[in-house]
């Protein structure tokens, strides 16, 4: 396997510094002790140490060519900042997609870069920046965020991954730098969304993390840090948000104990309480997603989303199912004719020796879920299957990609 490592960098390693800017020929010497060291740290992806070094090389390099954007530039002029900031990379065959040696190569972009992407947020007071470096299987991604102040672009926050160890390097692929409104001299939150590359398989890591930033010097805080498995074939953008004043909200698609069904839609929301987060509504979209997340859940959490007066009697059934269920399948959910908002889900377990679960579920709109009684026989007044309940298609974000 180390020999085929090496076969595939072989030509990385060989590839002469082109570069005529003396800071992009330091960034290849970088990227090329990147290259030769990878075989070592097969357990990163082929990432060391010495990727930091790319990174803020990298980082520094575009923050020297930023003076042509100010608090008052369009986005016509950060197009064509972005359009020569990677014409750079592409005159010295720093850019993946087009040195033949790396973009037909599905297994690596060690030794390469991925495109500069420059944004301009709230009327231009903001500047994210998000740089891309080459690792086993995708692109370790990076992000920073300037404030216009005083004349000048001013780091106030950075997203990278640094510890090159196998329990902490949580390389991504960035979809979304977020900020939420800010008032005049505010600092805003910020969330970024992730999910892990890899050169095969559906099933990775999404990531989700939010800061507090300040007005003054101070180091962002780190107020909320997700990681999930999930199931990232489904839709273009594998993880969607959206951040406001107090508040973030997440959205991807989670793995489902229904073995039919395979996955479901995930919803995180969270309040914001100085520098703490707490979980809040919604925290699913069906009554059958709801059964999963109460279940799923530790029940200090799930007693929140549980009928107050049914308390004592949930809970012994909560920690029951919770350890003692695997996975099974879901039948049709029943509306309940002694009242409206009332719902019941079936789920039988693979494991035939369980019976049949059932939950009563109140629903109001528009996706406000209570448990309130969770029970081993099904309730009489629930016999009006509804299929279109479990079979709708429903999301937060809409937009997040087309649908016939």
């Amino acid at each position: 396997m180390k020999f085929l490592f090496c076969l595939l960098l072989l030509p990385i390693l060989t590839l002469p510094a082109r570069a005529s800017d003396p800071q992009l020929v330091e960034i290849r010497a970088a990227l090329q002790r990147v290259s030769a060291e990878a075989s070592q740290h097969a357990e990163t992806r082929g990432a060391s140490p010495e990727l930091t070094t790319v990174k803020h090389q990298l980082r520094d390099w575009i923050e020297s060519r930023l003076a042509k954007l100010t608090g008052d530039s369009d986005e016509m002029e950060k197009t064509e900042v972005v359009a020569e900031l990677n014409a750079a990379l592409k005159q010295a065959h720093l850019l993946c997609a087009t040195e033949p040696e790396c973009s037909t190569n599905d297994r690596t972009r060690l030794g390469f870069l991925g495109d500069i992407k420059i944004d301009l947020r709230q009327r231009d007071s903001f500047l994210v920046l998000q740089t891309a470096v080459g690792v086993e299987c995708g692109y370790d991604e990076s992000a920073y965020v300037y404030r216009w102040r005083e004349g000048k672009w001013k780091w106030i926050w950075q997203s990278e991954q640094n510890h090159y160890t196998k329990d902490e390097y949580t390389v991504q692929t960035l979809h979304a730098v977020l900020l939420s409104p800010s008032l005049r001299e505010g600092a805003p939150l910020i969330l970024t969304l992730g999910s892990e590359p890899w050169c095969s398989s559906n099933l990775h890591s999404v990531y989700y993390r939010l800061w507090r930033t300040y007005a003054d010097d101070y180091t962002p805080k780190l107020l909320l840090d997700g990681k999930e498995t999930a199931y990232i074939g489904i839709h273009d953008i594998p993880i969607q948000g959206s951040v406001g004043r107090e508040d973030a909200l997440i959205e991807f698609t989670a793995l489902s104990k229904d073995i039919q069904v395979f996955n479901r839609p995930a919803v995180r929301h969270y309040a914001v309480h100085g520098n703490t987060v707490e979980r809040i509504g919604p925290v699913a979209l069906s009554p059958r997603d709801f059964s999963e997340e109460w279940v799923a859940g530790p029940w200090e959490q799930s007693k929140q989303w549980s009928q107050p007066s049914s308390l004592t009697a949930l809970q012994p059934e909560h920690d029951v199912v919770l350890s003692g269920v695997d996975n099974g399948e879901f039948a049709a959910t029943s509306h309940c004719t002694d009242s409206a908002d009332l719902w019941q889900v079936a789920f039988d377990p693979s494991d035939k020796k369980k019976g049949t679960i059932y939950f009563l579920i109140r629903w109001q709109p528009p996706y406000r879920f209570t448990m309130v009684r969770v029970s081993d026989h099904a309730s009489p007044s629930c016999t009006e299957e509804d299929p279109a309940v479990d079979d709708e298609f429903r999301t937060l974000f809409p937009v997040q990609d087309s649908r016939e």
